[in-house]
């Protein structure tokens, strides 16, 4: 960062310079790509060096190139590169600026250039003055290529305004929007005839059409710097199924939405879920997906047009063992203020959890051998490897039935979250043992209540059933159902 640079230097961290050739420079679009001239690209492999905001030094390689032609067999001198990892947050890509019909003419430009010595980068002033289509035939490299020119004439030019010179080819050309600088052109030639030098820039407006379509399958397209802003939303979320169990399958599907009637581009989400919680796998279609690490994923979509949404699916093969999953979501884009949302969505408890670690974990199953099936186990209370009939603090286990002045009572265990853990106890009772299946229909003046037990038992209340005793005798049960 020069701080005697003619211009704001911290608006320019998007331009590199070739890490061995010091006086190429490279115009970044995207975090992974930049644009220069065809008949001056780097070499796959080169380094480009860029200065962040904060005065580091990062470098990266370039992985390929692709030129640009708008008909097969009609190269121009705009080259599109894209780098082997991704830029930081702290270099920014360069807009384009984006005027219909050309109207550039006449707008002030700055022109980027290499010193001589290869020590710094150069700035300086010019002004568009007219377009023109270089032909195929011409002895200039720069191919069949909408260009635009600026003059520099020694006898008149300002303190600031500059030329180009062998060696400028490649390095971009800005004009400012509010403030900020907005790509326009990349350096092609020069032509030197006495006194007035006539510079001449790939137009890059006038190709992002041809760019774009070698951006889309990488999530990202040229941003315009021109705009009708628009606005993003992030989805609540929706769990399947509805209700999301411990040590259970489950998946929460979430929807990014451009809410504005305006197209946007450049739509990046990032997804990540603390240590513990992260699924077994995201999928995006639509998206270009990446993952950052095991718990962290960046999601990119080229354009996503008004109203329009799209869609990812956090899925976990057996959701973890904690109260909820708080995943955090952020989601900006280029002609979007960013949005982020922090959802919680709670586990519910399951037989799974409970059951895991035992050596047969089956509902049906009966470790102990003392008649109760696991489910049977897990509704009452039960250790499903103990063979004991009774709770903590000495309470039976299964059913009990008296009769006692004039009043027949029937108790058991009934766990507190049944509800919310899926489980029904239904009392059965008939005349008959044969006749007890679907007898649900309790006697005349029965009433049902529950309360704690004393002393408590953690997790249990105590149902407990009456009717009078002044009817035929009768058999009872208590039917245990799992729904979850």
């Amino acid at each position: 960062m020069n701080p005697g640079f003619i211009y704001d230097a911290t608006k320019f961290t998007g331009v590199g310079r070739g890490a061995l050739q010091g006086h190429k420079q490279f115009t970044l679009v995207s975090p992974r790509h930049f644009v220069c001239a065809t008949h001056f690209k780097p070499a796959i492999g080169h380094p480009i060096r860029f200065v962040d905001v904060d005065g580091a030094v990062l470098d990266r390689a370039v992985a390929s190139l692709a030129e640009i032609s708008i008909a097969p067999n009609s190269p121009t001198d705009l080259t599109l590169g894209t780098l082997a990892s991704p830029v930081p947050l702290t270099v920014k890509p360069l807009p384009y600026l984006n005027l219909a019909n050309e109207s550039y003419e006449s707008a002030e430009i700055i022109v980027f250039g290499h010193s001589p010595l290869g020590t710094s980068p150069r700035g300086g002033r010019g002004t568009i003055q007219s377009f023109l289509t270089a032909d195929l035939d011409d002895a200039g490299p720069q191919g069949e290529t909408r260009l635009f020119s600026f003059e520099y004439d020694p006898a008149s030019g300002g303190h600031d305004d500059c030329y180009l010179e062998g060696g400028d080819s490649g390095s971009p050309t800005f004009a400012m929007v509010s403030g900020q600088p907005a790509l326009v052109g990349i350096h092609s030639t020069v032509s030197t005839p006495d006194p007035t030098i006539f510079n001449y820039d790939t137009f890059v407006p006038h190709y992002i059409a041809e760019l774009d379509l070698l951006l889309a399958p990488s999530g990202h397209r040229m941003m315009p710097a021109n705009f009708t802003a628009t606005t993003l939303g992030i989805s609540p979320g929706t769990p399947s199924p509805a209700v999301l169990r411990r040590s259970n399958p489950g998946q929460i599907s979430f929807q990014v939405s451009n809410t504005g009637a305006q197209l946007t581009g450049n739509l990046s989400v990032t997804v990540s879920f603390p240590v513990g919680q992260q699924p077994s796998s995201l999928s995006a279609p639509g998206w270009v997906a990446e993952s950052l690490g095991s718990s962290s994923w960046n999601l990119r979509a080229a354009t996503l047009a008004g109203a329009a949404s799209l869609t990812f699916t956090a899925t976990w093969t057996d959701l973890p063992d904690l109260a909820a999953i708080a995943p955090g979501i952020s989601a900006d884009s280029d002609t979007a203020t960013a949005v982020a949302a922090n959802p919680s969505f709670s586990l519910a408890p399951s037989y799974a959890e409970w059951s895991d670690g035992l050596a047969q974990p089956g509902q049906t199953a009966d470790p102990d051998g003392d008649g109760l099936e696991n489910v049977l186990e897990y509704a009452l209370g039960g250790d499903p490897e103990s063979g004991s009939t009774t709770l903590p603090g000495g309470h039976p286990l299964l059913p009990v039935m008296t009769w006692q002045g004039g009043t027949v009572t029937l108790s058991y265990p009934e766990r507190d979250d049944a509800v919310l853990r899926g489980i029904s106890y239904l009392v059965e009772t008939s005349a008959s043992p044969a006749t007890l299946a679907g007898a649900v229909t309790l006697p005349a003046g029965a009433s049902s209540s529950t309360a704690p037990f004393s002393p408590a038992v953690p997790g249990f209340v105590k149902r407990t059933l009456t009717w009078p005793a002044d009817g035929p005798k009768r058999f009872a049960r208590v039917k245990v159902t799992l729904s979850e």
